[in-house]
């Protein structure tokens, strides 16, 4: 039995969901989650489901985090850049301390979900623990992966980013939503699906559900619905604007459950291009539309990687009539891929 910790990018509920799902597969496998460290901003706060899922394993720590543009709809680079290197001495505070704790925990195996403090503090840990990055940010590096489109510059950033954190791991597993040949040191896996949406029975319905990182979208919900009466939707976003909505919008804040519960019964998913929710839905078959926050060069490559899986459609933007366009797909290959993943990480931890 390893003794495993955790850490966690906070920031979305991507990489949360991704730590409950690969805490569930190692304790399935006999092994012991000790502590999850996951990052927050400078005000933020993790939810409530994710506290009550690990309850006092969790430990919060400052990390970077992205400043959003006025508009709500996507993310300002330049900005989240500047503000994070001021609080650069803070983040060092933070990575002395999480090494230090970690040495002296002396887990078995320290899981790093893509956060940069937490890669910074496993660079130097004690020798015998084992180092593994998970993350489809690695799926961008690739040999012969190509995201084409977007700003040079944002490119640049993400995958600096990105190496700097695979410099701190002794494996690299890229999640991926189809089966491709992996490189030395980066090992493709399938997305980490919590046991709770892989379980559930899903049967269409009328009302879409939309996941939104960045609630500048639901205006153009607004216009859907102006446009199109007989659109009805459940919108969960982390921040809900304070506009006069449609009869057929209901804005919901963020809860596992009733999330899941929802899912169970929509007539589709509209999502900004996140790899988890989409990872969730695409194993029921349901139809999907994804739309990339603007700016986000990782969202923009998750719907061109969403397109040639086949398991929806992406858009530049949401507009009247696109949710007629929706339809479900062959699943049956994807939920095969995605069923290895429990297999694949615990082998990940020896070979």
């Amino acid at each position: 039995m390893a003794k495993c910790v955790l850490i966690v990018q906070g920031e979305g509920r991507g990489h949360l969901s991704q730590s409950m799902a690969l805490s569930e597969y190692l304790e399935e496998a006999g092994h012991r989650v000790e502590v999850v460290y996951a990052g927050i901003g400078i005000e933020g706060s993790l939810p409530g489901y994710f506290n009550d899922f690990f309850r006092d394993r969790v430990r919060e720590f400052h990390s970077p985090y992205f400043l959003r543009k006025p508009n709500k709809k996507g993310i300002d680079v330049g900005k989240s850049l500047r503000f994070n290197l001021l609080r650069f001495t803070r983040y060092l505070v933070e990575v002395k301390r999480i090494r230090q704790e970690i040495n002296g925990m002396e887990p078995d195996v320290v899981f790093n979900l893509y956060d940069i403090v937490g890669a910074l503090a496993i660079r130097k840990v004690k020798g015998g623990i084992r180092r593994i990055g998970i993350g489809h940010h690695f799926y961008l590096h690739l040999d012969g992966y190509r995201c084409r489109g977007g700003s040079v510059w944002h490119r640049w950033l993400l995958s600096t980013h990105t190496k700097l954190i695979m410099k701190s791991c002794d494996r690299v597993l890229a999640l991926s939503f189809r089966e491709v040949e992996g490189k030395r040191g980066i090992r493709v896996v399938p997305p980490l699906v919590r046991r709770a949406f892989r379980e559930l029975h899903y049967k269409p319905g009328k009302r879409f559900l939309v996941y939104l990182l960045n609630e500048g979208y639901i205006f153009d919900l607004v216009r859907i619905s102006q446009e199109d009466p007989g659109f009805n939707a459940d919108v969960f976003t982390a921040r809900a604007l304070h506009t006069d909505l449609p009869p057929g919008i209901t804005i919901h804040p963020l809860s596992d459950e009733a999330f899941r519960e929802k899912m169970t019964s929509c007539r589709g998913l509209i999502t900004t291009a996140g790899f988890d929710t989409v990872a969730e839905a695409a194993y029921h078959g349901i139809p999907l539309l994804v739309i990339p926050s603007q700016h986000h060069f990782e969202q923009r490559c998750n719907a061109k990687d969403v397109e040639q899986t086949g398991i929806g459609i992406p858009v530049e933007q949401l507009r009247p009539g696109i949710h007629l366009e929706m339809k479900p797909y062959e699943n049956v290959g994807y939920r095969r891929w995605v069923d290895r993943a429990g297999a694949m990480i615990i082998n990940s931890m020896t070979e």
